[in-house]
């Protein structure tokens, strides 16, 4: 039988909790993120043994004039490995590098802890593997419906077994279409805000999901394929997979086989949907999604949050749902 918490603690958690509440932000969790939380940089670390051929060098600029615009969340870095001194990337290099070639090894960011190594892929430094990293048509379409307002995008990835995966979708547009007509935005009178400002607003605050499916198949979703399926250490690769994707292409978490189920989505959509209880963005949970797509620009005059105060205090956090 547990004890029951000292009076002391009770009363304290109390305090916390009002404290919590007062300072919740009313902007929906998507909103801010899409007007605040800048997206994590990937780092592309390109290997080689000796200075670059001409076909290398073309592709090293592709990705360099990639990385020059502002709407790309990677930086790209490049050694011999001859005057490097790390262990891993050393050991990586006799690891994967293929007959004489450069090698291409693509990183999560430093925030995705989850990913204990944080390795993406590593392979032969080509022009195709270049075409991967940069060109996604589902990354692509991902990016214009958030930056349309939408609340979240669920990348659905099957498994190729059809009754798990029509299981499975038919769950999600279920209860997405119930969490689009059971939740509900903030009026101007929680946000404080001037009620033409939210009218006129060239982003509408709106309740809206959608699913893109991806196709494991498909060689131009490579990239966006490992980066999901590789973003948990346990992710079964035998189950469909659901990626709710919300803000500046934050995935929340992965949700597979049969904990793609009422509950679960309904908890995502209304986290995703709810006050922005911590706006400090690495304090919640998820990773952001390699994209290109210029953020700043979508969002110029369609801010209906704060930013916080520069030096602020140590937020104060309301519970985030579980994953799986």
């Amino acid at each position: 039988m547990k004890k029951p918490l000292p009076i002391f603690l009770l009363a304290a958690a109390a305090v916390a909790a009002s404290a919590a509440a007062l300072m919740a932000c009313q902007v929906p969790v998507f909103r801010y993120a899409l007007e605040r939380w800048s997206a994590d940089k990937y780092q592309v670390i390109v290997l080689s043994s000796g200075p670059l051929d001409a076909t290398s060098q073309s592709s090293l600029k592709r990705l360099q004039t990639a990385e020059a615009d502002r709407g790309a969340n990677f930086e790209v870095v490049t050694a011999d490995v001859a005057a490097i001194r790390d262990e891993r990337m050393l050991a990586m290099w006799k690891q994967h590098q293929p007959n004489g070639l450069p090698l291409m090894i693509v990183l999560y960011p430093h925030s995705s802890e989850q990913v204990p190594d944080r390795v993406i892929e590593a392979g032969a430094f080509t022009s195709d593997a270049v075409d991967r990293m940069l060109h996604s048509p589902v990354r692509k379409e991902v990016a214009q419906r958030l930056g349309s307002g939408q609340s979240a995008v669920w990348i659905f990835v099957p498994c190729g077994d059809a009754d798990k995966d029509s299981l499975a979708i038919r769950t999600l547009e279920q209860r997405l279409a119930a969490g689009q007509q059971k939740l509900t935005v903030p009026t101007a009178e929680e946000l404080d805000i001037d009620p033409l400002r939210l009218e006129k607003n060239q982003i509408p605050l709106r309740i809206e999901f959608s699913i893109v499916t991806l196709d494991r198949q498909d060689p131009q979703e490579a990239f966006l394929l490992a980066a999901l399926t590789r973003s948990e250490p346990d992710l079964s690769q035998t189950e469909p997979q659901a990626f709710p994707v919300f803000g500046r292409g934050r995935v929340l978490y992965a949700l597979v086989g049969r904990g793609i189920k009422p509950a679960t989505i309904d908890m995502a959509c209304t986290f995703m949907a709810g006050p922005c209880s911590c706006q400090v963005k690495n304090m919640n949970p998820g990773f952001d999604l390699l994209l290109f797509h210029n953020w700043d620009d979508v969002v110029a005059g369609s801010m209906i949050s704060d930013a916080l105060p520069d030096g602020s205090s140590e937020p104060f956090l309301l519970t985030i749902p579980p994953g799986r």
